[in-house]
């Protein structure tokens, strides 16, 4: 939540939102990754 807060995705310039977005798209698969190795299921979608 902090990195929302401290970096707005949304309301950034152009080239800096994509780079935000994809790294949060990184994040978002990585955390998804490492559950799932742990066999911890995870949501499409909050």
């Amino acid at each position: 939540m902090r990195f929302y807060e401290s970096c707005p995705i949304l309301k950034a310039e152009p080239e800096l939102r994509d780079s935000r977005l994809a790294l949060s798209a990184l994040a978002a698969a990585t955390l998804q990754q490492g559950l799932g190795l742990l066999g911890i299921e995870t949501l499409e979608q909050m």
